[in-house]
């Protein structure tokens, strides 16, 4: 009986270990560089990942390289328990060295590998290779910024109104090696409606072939423009100071041990992008009536809730338009319900992303209503009108007829009879007329009637006074709320301390990045609320200018552009310490204070 026990709990146990085991997925991939020099050597690291074993390794044809070593194996394995669930996965490593013969674009092909008893493929890899020496190791550069340049580019330089255009901000790095960025300006983009569609937290670099020599490329910012109004247009330059690291120069006395221990200093190197220029045209004429400034290639739908509806029951028609372009920017298209429907406000849903060919994505529009009379219905089509940048044309999209069909529903203003009346007989008197009293004994006198008193002269006052108070209220309420500028500028505290209250709790949990970011957000957003600019229009220039105008000191400017460097440069810098974070934060507070004041 033991024996069998024993048994039982043995397979049970082997049963809870076989579910809590996760098996690890497999994948084989293969790890290149995209571009390299002529005279440079390299490696190309094929990886394979699974639970079983690796084996029938089988490599591709590095046509056009030279290969130097390879394949150099190596393997490992690792154990992991997560939340009671065990993860078991072994690696199997092969490394190639190779170099370039020639100058051109090649395709290293697919590798392929057993893992267990399933074969797997590599992606095939392009590499560029161009000339020049490849880029040194960084930290070994002797002069600052002789390789370090800042490019804007863009997606087009000639578009029409509303065409959606890319911007990409891109600092290309050979031989310096960056530790840092400080005062860091962005372009304003005047004439534009814009967006800023990327904005890497941590800036990471890959090489890049740029005028047939290898950079290492970071990404600062992508945006997405669409231009506003007609004529030569100008983006303007974007610059920042880069923090570059230099070998210190030897001395003229130096001992054995200055060949292991270099020293380095840091230089500011301030460099700049090119203006550029982009050429817009106005949109072409014999727009549809159905046109609101829709340019891109949009597809539409539209159908109702349902088919069939009661009289007195909500419905709703959905307007779906999808596509690339300048949707985010698309007005609510005409809808004609009949005069039997009681409609109501429209609910627009969007779902819009932004790319390279402009933002992309759906919304829905939701024509609430309630139709009050029985019938068949035919509304008419839903039409949207946009110019398609393709065919340099306009295109009218049509949903065709939209039929509903309203049934007999529950009347609302339906007779309401009182229980207890009923039907009764003519009962007869016994006189076809009866006497009337003609003596006045029974009668009293109620009083002087409303018009013979002085209040009928005092109501009508006090109905115009109370008029012309009410009046007055809605004109100065109806004043405030036309006057943005004022009331943006009123709002401009409150704002800002709710966002330093959300710094605070990021500088409590110690989070240097998020806590720098919302500091940044309060102060600038404090700065355009208060002087009543948009954000793009925040240069250094323009900030001095219209606090010295508002009276305010040296002391206090200085001190507001010295914590706004400190939350650029620490977007790009590890952290400084909780110390530096609580210094910033009572700056920015004593800073927005003395502005307020």
């Amino acid at each position: 009986m033991t024996r069998i026990i024993n048994r039982t709990l043995f397979i049970l146990v082997c049963a809870v270990l076989g579910t809590v085991t996760a098996v690890a997925q497999n994948s084989f991939t293969v790890d290149v560089p995209a571009v390299v020099s002529s005279d440079e050597d390299f490696k190309v690291v094929f990886t394979a990942t699974g639970d079983a074993q690796v084996t029938g390794f089988k490599a591709p044809s590095f046509e056009g390289f030279e290969v130097l070593a390879g394949p150099l194996e190596s393997s490992s394995s690792s154990f992991q328990m997560v939340n009671g669930k065990t993860t078991q996965s072994r690696s199997r490593i092969y490394t190639y060295m190779i170099r370039p013969t020639a100058v051109g674009k090649y395709r290293i092909g697919q590798a392929s590998v057993k893992i267990g008893k399933e074969t797997y493929t590599t992606e095939a890899a392009d590499v560029e290779v161009v000339k020049g020496a490849a880029p040194a190791s960084q930290g070994t550069a002797s002069r600052a910024g002789d390789d370090i340049m800042l490019r804007m580019t863009v997606s087009k330089t000639r578009a029409v109104v509303g065409e959606p255009i890319t911007v990409t901000l891109k600092l290309y790095v050979k031989n310096s090696a960056i530790s840092g960025f400080e005062d860091i300006r962005f372009p304003s983009f005047d004439g534009f409606w814009s967006q800023e569609t990327d904005a890497p937290q941590n800036i990471s670099f890959v090489r890049e072939n740029y005028d047939g020599q290898v950079y290492n490329a970071a990404l600062l910012r992508r945006y997405m423009l669409l231009p506003q109004q007609t004529g030569s247009m100008t983006i303007d330059p974007a610059e920042l100071v880069c923090l570059v690291q230099v070998r210190s120069q030897p001395s003229a006395s130096r001992s054995i041990f200055d060949d292991f221990f270099d020293t380095y200093q840091t230089v500011r190197k301030r460099v700049s992008s090119s203006p550029v220029r982009i050429e817009v045209s106005p949109l072409p004429s014999g727009a549809p009536a159905s046109f609101t400034g829709g340019v891109g290639s949009f597809r539409l739908s539209a159908a109702f809730s349902s088919d069939s509806v009661s009289a007195h029951e909500a419905a709703s028609l959905k307007v779906v338009i999808s596509g690339t372009g300048n949707i985010n920017l698309i007005t609510t298209p005409e809808v004609r319900l009949p005069s039997d429907f009681e409609s109501y406000d429209v609910k627009k849903t969007e779902n819009v992303s932004a790319g390279d060919a402009g933002a992309s994505g759906s919304i829905a529009f939701e024509y609430p209503f309630i139709p009050r009379v029985p019938g068949e219905y035919e509304i008419a089509p839903v039409e949207f009108s946009y110019y398609d940048i393709a065919s340099g044309r306009y295109r009218t999209l049509s949903s065709g007829p939209l039929k509903l069909k309203v049934g007999q529903g529950q009347s609302t203003d339906a007779a309401v009879v009182s229980s207890g009346v009923g039907k009764q007989s003519v009962k007869s008197l016994g006189e076809d007329i009866r006497f009337i009293a003609a003596s006045s004994s029974g009668l009293r006198k109620e009083g002087r009637l409303l018009v013979d008193t002085p209040a009928m002269y005092l109501v009508p006052i006090v109905i115009l006074l109370s008029a012309a108070g009410v009046w007055i209220y809605l004109e100065r309420s109806a004043a405030r709320r036309r006057d943005v500028a004022g009331s943006r500028n009123r709002k401009a505290m409150k704002v800002a301390k709710a966002r330093l209250r959300n710094a605070s709790a990021f500088l409590k949990q110690n989070l240097y990045t998020a806590f720098y970011e919302e500091l940044h957000k309060a102060i600038e957003g404090y700065i355009s609320d208060k002087l009543m600019l948009p954000v793009s229009d925040l240069s250094r220039d323009r900030i001095d200018e219209e606090l010295r105008a508002k009276g305010k000191n040296e002391t206090v400017i200085k001190a507001l552009f010295e914590v706004l460097d400190a939350c650029e440069y620490a977007r790009y810098a590890p952290s400084s310490g909780s110390d530096a974070m609580e210094a910033h934060y009572r700056q920015a507070e004593k800073v927005i204070s003395d502005i307020e004041s």
